[in-house]
């Protein structure tokens, strides 16, 4: 976390004053505040906060002055959430999701309002009640907001790495290419999922920058790879990398101007990086999204679709987009072998593929029994671990120069 998000209060010190504008918000890391409202002339208690606590807020989501103090029974370590920062999530929300925010507020004020002509016992319960009806709520925004932050400052400090995950051809049992996946090596943590901070970065707008990064990196990589690999194990094509994308992506208005700049200043021929989007994704803005990769094709970039047959699945979209690739979803292999319709739509979305000019990739393959059956359906590629793992470069280097073909005629 950047150390300019994180401020200390000493015991007794005042973090927020009734009455003051909203100009920050604050999530309690260590220590405890108490919440304090003006009656007659003095100060009166009618709550407390702890590590974890999400404090200020309410003020900057609808721009009314603050509705109580706070203060710091002991010292404590905050980190600052700026007005900037949180109208920029804002103004990017849903309009009926801004509205009904700025509803609950007003609700909540007018309870707070009334709150203040009740007797100070009243206010504990009131508390009580509240937290306990909020907790749930609560305790998932701060951790959205501290996961956040910290992504973010992980960024900069170089914690995010690629993992490259190898593409065979199924008629040579050759490399492809590589998907280029994103891990975040917490230095506390460990190894984090994408499944946990993908999501809020998604929502934060933060992946513009992580996307920006991963294709940058990915660059580079290739470079190694291509000098690395050995040529009886690469097909008739250079290996790829698939890097994937995300529809904030495209609401930047530049996106094809990011990806032609990166790679020219990379040396990189657009036909060896391969832009993966998801169905659902591709969805959300289409007019844009067709725009920015119709671009990017004619630059010479190939278009994938990720996870394929779990979200829209609708032929008037793949004809509406300009892709290459359709990418099978794992969910459908893995019940292939013993569910005959699986099976049989497997077939169904490779033929369609094929009617459209588009190549397929099966995502998940962790049998031979699974390799071979897609094999006789006519997919062009695979990736699973039956094949091999996502790994570092270092070990993707190694890959793409000792790596065994498994048999499977």
């Amino acid at each position: 976390m950047s150390e300019s998000a994180k401020k200390i209060f000493k015991k007794g010190d005042i973090l927020l004053r009734e009455g003051e504008p909203g100009n920050s918000a604050y999530v309690i890391e260590s220590g405890s505040v108490e919440i304090l409202i003006q009656r007659d002339g003095a100060l009166i208690q009618i709550g407390t906060r702890g590590a974890g606590s999400l404090i200020g807020e309410m003020a900057m989501i609808d721009d009314k002055p603050r509705t109580a103090t706070i203060r710091a029974i002991e010292d404590c370590h905050v980190m600052e959430i700026t007005r900037e920062e949180f109208s920029r999530r804002v103004d990017s929300a849903d309009p009926i999701l801004k509205m009904m925010m700025r509803v609950i507020m007003a609700r909540y004020r007018d309870v707070i309002s009334r709150s203040q002509f009740l007797p100070p016992a009243a206010h504990a319960g009131m508390t009580a009640e509240n937290a306990e009806n909020s907790d749930e709520h609560h305790e998932l925004a701060v951790k959205t907001i501290k996961i956040h932050h910290e992504l973010k400052a992980a960024l900069a400090k170089n914690e995010l790495v690629l993992y490259y995950q190898p593409i065979i051809s199924m008629q040579d049992m050759k490399i492809s290419g590589f998907e280029a996946l994103m891990r975040w090596k917490h230095p506390e943590k460990g190894l984090i999922s994408p499944g946990v901070f993908i999501p809020v970065a998604e929502e934060s707008g933060l992946i513009v920058e992580l996307s920006r990064w991963a294709l940058g990196v990915s660059c580079d990589a290739l470079k190694d790879i291509h000098q690395a690999a050995s040529q009886k194990l690469v097909g008739s094509h250079p290996i790829f990398i698939s890097v994937n994308f995300s529809v904030k992506d495209f609401s930047t208005g530049n996106f094809f101007d990011q990806i032609q700049s990166t790679l020219r200043d990379k040396g990189i021929d657009p036909a060896h990086i391969h832009l993966e989007i998801t169905e659902s994704l591709l969805m959300e803005a289409p007019g844009p999204a067709k725009e920015a990769l119709e671009k990017c094709r004619k630059f010479g970039t190939s278009v994938s679709i990720d996870d394929f047959g779990t979200g829209y699945s609708s032929l008037s979209y793949l004809h509406y987009f300009p892709i290459d690739t359709l990418k099978v979803d794992q969910s459908f292999i893995r019940s292939m072998s013993k569910d005959p319709s699986n099976r049989l739509l497997v077939k169904s979305i490779i033929g369609l593929a094929h009617s459209l000019n588009m190549k397929v990739i099966a995502e998940g393959i962790e049998t031979r029994e699974e390799a071979v059956i897609l094999k006789e359906l006519g997919c062009e590629e695979c990736q699973g671990y039956w094949f091999a793992k996502p790994m570092p470069l270092e070990d993707a280097l190694k890959f793409v120069q000792n790596w065994q073909p498994p048999q499977i005629a």
